[in-house]
């Protein structure tokens, strides 16, 4: 539990400003809820996307206020709360947050804005750029901090003019699973992707390569998306096995029964699954344009280059040092629980407000790049 720290301005309110409840917030904004005053507004509870593709049910939030889908007068009333610091999620992409953003902007109130790196691949890209650009010296000079994604996150916010001491470090942060590492009892090595079965996850790659290597029938597969049928004509006649959606509550024991997950998206802001994996023990296979490819390292896994297409390359000679022993398997699982739980990254939350507030410490480092 965090401990509230004593140079923190007393009785400080954090009012979170989102598109919808979502479990990837939940576990940070419970933790800090333990101890700070904490208030989540969103648009809506789940969205339709949210439930097609993550299964997601509405999280617990503990101590958390949460307020779905404000009117002009709660809004007017969360605005005018004294010692509130603001933090937006989905600015220029989702309509009430980035309403309420100008609103804050216009009475000047504290803010702060959180975003993944947008896609900065091909024209359209550049075009992003320019928007980002123009985001900054509209709103530059009244935005205190930046929570990004992953290196790209970074380059995002720094290409467009923001200055680097007031972005920070951040990522998406799962539910901490409650279940236990075994020795495995064969040497069948099984290889996993999750994710939407769509063009941007690479999925229909990833099974191609598999067959190259002849290993599709190690490779299972948990998922939805418009490529499905694409998906089945290309598993079809090998032992490859799709399992279609399954509730985020089953997602666990299908992981950590698996030796390496494969994340291969062309582009993902972060890629939330890489937590999941790192937290049940198993390494991962990851692109180098997800957030998440921060994670990793050698006992970790693997970062493989989109630029260098060398996913085949990579999972070739990363399967050759599989399966990973139990004591390997826990030191990845130890590792996750001393770096990304929502425990530890609310702590880190609440130095970064120290910083913020204060500038009197020296600027905090993410605990996932301790080590």
């Amino acid at each position: 539990m965090i401990q509230k720290n004593k140079n923190m301005e007393d009785r400080k309110t954090f009012i979170f400003w989102s598109n919808m409840l979502c479990l990837l917030h939940s576990s940070f904004l419970r933790n800090l809820g333990y101890s700070q005053n904490v208030i989540l507004v969103a648009e809506t509870d789940l969205s339709e996307e949210g439930i097609n593709q993550y299964c997601f049910h509405v999280p617990d939030y503990g101590n958390v206020k949460t307020i779905v889908a404000p009117n002009d007068k709660q809004i007017d009333e969360l605005l005018n709360k004294k010692n509130a610091i603001h933090i937006f999620w989905g600015v220029q992409s989702f309509k009430m947050p980035d309403k309420v953003f100008r609103l804050a902007v216009s009475r000047k109130l504290f803010i702060g804005i959180f975003s993944e790196p947008y896609n900065w691949l091909g024209l359209k890209g550049k075009w992003r750029w320019i928007k980002y650009l123009i985001f900054r010296i509209r709103y530059g000079k009244y935005i205190r901090f930046i929570l990004t994604t992953g290196e790209r996150g970074r380059w995002c916010f720094e290409s467009a003019g923001f200055k680097r001491n007031i972005i920070y470090d951040w990522g998406y942060f799962t539910e901490t699973p409650d279940i236990s590492i075994q020795q495995k009892q064969d040497n069948d090595i099984r290889l996993l992707f999750i994710g939407q079965i769509c063009e941007r996850k690479n999925i229909l790659s990833l099974v191609s390569i598999c067959k190259e290597l002849n290993v599709i029938d190690n490779l299972q597969i948990v998922g939805s998306g418009h490529l499905e049928k694409d998906l089945l004509q290309a598993i079809n006649n090998t032992k490859c096995k799709y399992l279609g959606k399954v509730p985020n509550q089953n997602i666990s024991k299908i992981i950590v029964d698996s030796d390496v997950l494969i994340l291969p998206s062309i582009h993902d802001g972060w890629g939330a699954v890489v937590n999941e994996a790192l937290m049940c023990g198993v390494p991962v296979v990851v692109s180098n344009r997800c957030g998440a490819s921060i994670l990793i390292n050698d006992i970790r896994g693997r970062v493989f280059s989109i630029e260098k297409n060398n996913l085949k390359d990579v999972l070739q000679n990363y399967i050759t040092r599989l399966p990973y022993d139990i004591n390997k398997r826990e030191k990845i699982r130890d590792w996750a629980m001393q770096s990304i739980t929502g425990q530890v990254v609310s702590q880190y939350f609440v130095k970064i407000m120290e910083h913020v507030l204060h500038n009197s410490l020296p600027k905090p480092v993410a605990p996932w790049l301790h080590n």
